[in-house]
């Protein structure tokens, strides 16, 4: 089959590939892949050097598709079923974490697209216990946002608390962030969203989507969060931004003394920032990480439920062939969450 392949370390390395089908096995389902979303990850991991040891492989793990085969002795999905699946292929099941059920925490956890083959492909490998069945309500298209839907879920409503009335600030406009919004919202919070001048067509789809205030990151986002608690700072602020120290330097000073600072959007590379202010405020700064199965089936029921729009933040919907045009709408700011469609063979 042709796939999508990150063939080196070195960055912009990505070209289609002939490759070998995936093969069944015992614990495993074969997908026909039906849609699979461009991530922030994807556009950070293509202009970077990468670990030898992860390369070559197949990237793609916000996905939607058709299960094609399974073993004989699988009997809880059938050949035809509309699925999703988690990113997650292996966790041990036996340290403390996994006992617990935060398998998402797994030392060993080994990831979908992460070194291992994933959706930018006609056809891939899922292992059972990770499906999920996709509601006939919900589209593809919409399958392949549940992943991040579920990122955000975890940001907001298992490691954040929202409060009715009170302001969370959620600094960055992505996916991410307007799913994080979303969540907010679900909890009748009131939300400042913060982001650049270039995003303006997000900042309009945000306030679409509920939000209360929408800041400029290129003015004094700071002085505008203070001004609007009085000067006392958000109880919640949550970053999504990804690559860049200063987001959380804003958060550390737009936090109220005693609350929250929830990061979620990676580094990818050195801070130097300092955590005087955290100690100061007596702040709680809170990561978030991936997601779990019960997670999973909160989000299929939130957005079968219409209770999370992601139908509204799909800003293109293009064939897998056509990725380069995808990635640039990324890269400009220009596309919100572009979808990719594999040509079936």
């Amino acid at each position: 089959m042709k796939a999508l392949v990150r063939y080196d370390t070195k960055p912009e390395t990505l070209e289609f590939q002939e490759v070998p089908r995936p093969r069944l096995d015992d614990t495993h389902a074969i997908l026909r892949v039906e849609a699979v979303g461009i991530c922030g990850r994807d556009l950070e991991h293509f202009r970077e050097e990468l670990d030898a040891k992860k390369v070559p492989f197949i990237p793609g793990h916000e996905y939607s598709g058709t299960i094609i085969e399974l073993p004989a002795s699988e009997t809880r999905f059938k050949v035809g079923d509309r699925v999703t699946a988690e990113t997650v292929d292996f966790v041990c099941g036996e340290c403390q974490v996994c006992d617990a059920g935060n398998y998402n925490l797994c030392k060993k956890r080994k990831n979908i697209s992460g070194g291992m083959n994933g959706a930018f492909a006609p056809f891939m490998s899922v292992p059972l216990k990770y499906i999920h069945i996709l509601p006939d309500n919900v589209s593809f298209e919409e399958g392949a946002m549940i992943e991040p839907t579920c990122v955000s879920y975890n940001t907001m409503l298992v490691n954040s608390d929202p409060k009715e009335g009170e302001l969370t600030v959620i600094i960055g406009v992505g996916a991410i962030g307007l799913l994080c919004l979303q969540m907010a919202k679900l909890r009748g919070a009131k939300v400042a969203l913060v982001g650049l001048p270039i995003d303006e067509a997000r900042m309009k789809i945000g306030k679409e989507l509920g939000a209360d205030y929408l800041i400029d990151a290129e003015k004094d986002p700071v002085k505008e969060i203070l001004d609007l608690t009085n000067q006392n700072g958000a109880p919640l602020v949550v970053d999504t931004v990804g690559g860049s120290a200063k987001t959380i330097d804003q958060a550390l000073e737009m936090v109220r003394p005693g609350g929250q600072i929830t990061k979620v959007g990676w580094f990818m590379k050195t801070t130097n920032t300092s955590l005087d202010t955290l100690v100061r405020k007596n702040v709680r700064l809170q990561g978030s990480f991936s997601h779990t199965h019960q997670m999973w089936k909160e989000c299929i029921s939130l957005i079968a439920d219409g209770k999370i729009n992601v139908k509204k933040m799909i800003s293109n919907v293009l064939p897998l062939e056509k990725w380069r045009e995808g990635f640039e709408l990324g890269f400009n700011r220009q596309g919100l969450k572009v979808i990719l469609i594999p040509e079936q063979e």
